[in-house]
């Protein structure tokens, strides 16, 4: 397995979960290819198929109302458009348009007028027209999917015509372009297609190995544990690359994965290989690395129910001792840099949410010494089974705490065991470090409902503020950036949860492939096949 730890699974969310892919965020210029040059890559295809390997499973159904996990979203952004999406090369977190061309918020950012592209057709060959985003929003509640609560706010959607759509919330949302743009928010599929493919489940068992999208290109094979395979979409309204086909391998290790991309199997590998990788394909010959901008993070997240961490100070100590330079520079490398705020790089102007926590080599050896000789002090620092990175830092921690005092250990625990914590923290380890996770999307909400609400997915125990959770809910409706600072700071004091890393998305291709920064965004992390291409 690579460091993308597939999420959100069996949990049924109020604002948002994360994205699991492996890796920084940078700013533009670290799209800049890298490597040495010379014949040593393969050829360029002349068969019009672009060869993407996947590290494991896309782990569910490529149905983009059920689909939120990892590596499937490739398909996702390639298959279906949704109204908006978030700008492509850029490291800033910015609205762009899709199948929307413009749109409007009123000043209660309660109603959201879109003006939609005409000239766009499903892969079943009919046309797009406002009717099919009171469909899609409508199918993503009745199938009850991860996502689904990107559409519950929806109070109405009207058409005054076939190329408006006026979407009314229930109450005001100032992060729903980012629900929107998000690559796991709502898609368009066609109301025809899903109405002719319903059957007993609305047309899942069909998206499970068809698709209904208006995208590059169209989902032609699912083979479960072997290969996905699309193909180019002929009717497509937007801009088109020379491949026709795109294959999309399943390997079952990195190892596999790397020879296949050494011998020219595989054309390009995104956000799947480990950080010990680095080095190899660093001046590699014909291979070009980019390292470009997402909104992941490696974190650290403390189990408030146990003994040893039922107090503030034991908590805050404990971050304290976490010398995340060493962690982040020894382990992550160039695809990540030391966090310093609160929520991802950049969510919040100028840095204004500054993380208090900072390495204290003494902290928590000073806090150990004081405690009563019959005190617990035994820690099981925990990990997801198969993300190589979480477990070097794992082990670097517990090497760490060895030395204030306290017995500790790594652990290894599957994804399932990981999200099921939440029900018993008891059960859990003392801590967990995350080698790579982050929110749907670029809105500070997105972020600090996840991380730090029990309800939002990723705060594996529970840890929460009433307060925290209030000012969160408060800036949601006005946008308030103080509000989202406040809460933030807050949390902070809490001891647990430690923000380790700003991380990358890093792309290892052959270095004919041109478009690959052109092609990703801050929120995908992974590529637009149709703006990629062959050059020179």
């Amino acid at each position: 397995m690579s460091d993308r730890v597939p999420v959100r699974r069996g949990v049924t969310w109020l604002v948002a979960a994360c994205a699991a892919t492996t890796l920084v965020l940078a700013g533009c210029s670290s799209g800049t290819p890298t490597g040495g040059g010379g014949g040593g890559g393969a050829a360029a295809p002349t068969d019009g198929t672009l060869t993407v390997g996947l590290l494991g499973d896309i782990g569910q159904p490529p149905d983009p109302d059920i689909y939120y996990a990892n590596n499937g979203t490739a398909i996702m952004i390639n298959a279906y458009e949704g109204l908006v999406q978030y700008a492509n090369n850029t490291d800033t977190v910015k609205i762009a348009p899709r199948l929307a061309e413009t749109w409007e918020v009123n000043p209660g950012n309660d109603v959201y007028t879109f003006h939609l592209r005409k000239g766009v057709t499903f892969h079943d060959g009919t046309p797009f027209t406002s009717a099919a985003v009171d469909v899609a929003f409508k199918r993503r509640i009745a199938v009850k999917g991860g996502a689904a609560y990107m559409v519950e706010a929806v109070k109405s959607v009207t058409t005054p015509d076939d190329y408006t759509a006026v979407i009314t919330l229930n109450k005001p949302n100032t992060a729903f372009l980012s629900y929107l743009a998000s690559p796991f928010g709502p898609k368009m599929e066609s109301p025809k297609g899903l109405k002719a493919n319903a059957g007993s489940d609305d047309a899942q068992t069909y998206l499970s190995s068809h698709d209904l999208g208006t995208g590059p290109y169209q989902l032609t094979t699912a083979q479960t544990g072997v290969k996905y395979e699309m193909t180019q979409y002929d009717g497509y309204w937007g801009a088109k690359s020379p491949f026709k086909k795109i294959e999309l391998p399943v390997y079952t290790d990195e190892s596999a994965l790397e020879l296949a991309f050494d011998n020219g199997t595989v054309d390009t590998i995104v956000a799947a290989l480990p950080s010990s990788s680095l080095d190899k394909y660093a001046s590699k010959d014909g291979v070009a690395n980019y390292f470009l901008p997402t909104l992941q993070g490696a974190l650290v997240t403390v189990n408030s129910s146990h003994e040893f961490f039922k107090n503030a100070d034991a908590r805050v100590a404990f971050l304290k001792s976490i010398d995340q330079a060493t962690l982040v520079n020894q382990v992550l490398g160039k695809r990540s840099e030391v966090a310093t705020t609160m929520y991802a790089k950049g969510m919040i102007a100028n840095g204004a949410d500054k993380q208090a926590i900072s390495y204290d080599a003494g902290a928590l050896k000073a806090y150990v010494a004081a405690l009563p000789p019959n005190a617990p002090k035994t820690l099981v620092i925990g990990y997801a089974n198969g993300n190589v990175n979480a477990q070097s830092m794992a082990n670097l921690v517990v090497a760490n705490l060895q030395t204030t005092g306290i017995t500790a250990s790594a652990q290894g625990y599957d994804t399932s065991t990981v999200f099921g914590w939440i029900n018993d923290p008891p059960t859990g380890p003392d801590a967990f470090i995350d080698g790579n996770n982050g929110p749907d999307g670029g809105d500070p909400y997105m972020w600090g409902h996840v991380f730090w609400d029990a309800s939002g997915g990723i705060n594996y125990f529970g840890c929460q503020s009433t307060e925290v959770n209030d000012l969160l809910n408060q800036a949601l409706g006005t946008g308030d950036t103080a509000t989202y600072v406040k809460a933030g700071d807050l949390y902070g004091q809490t001891g647990c949860f430690l923000n380790l890393s700003y991380n990358k998305d890093w792309v290892v291709a052959q270095k004919w492939l041109t478009g690959v920064p052109e092609s990703q965004n801050i929120g995908a992390n992974e590529l637009n096949f149709s703006l990629l291409g062959i050059g020179g």
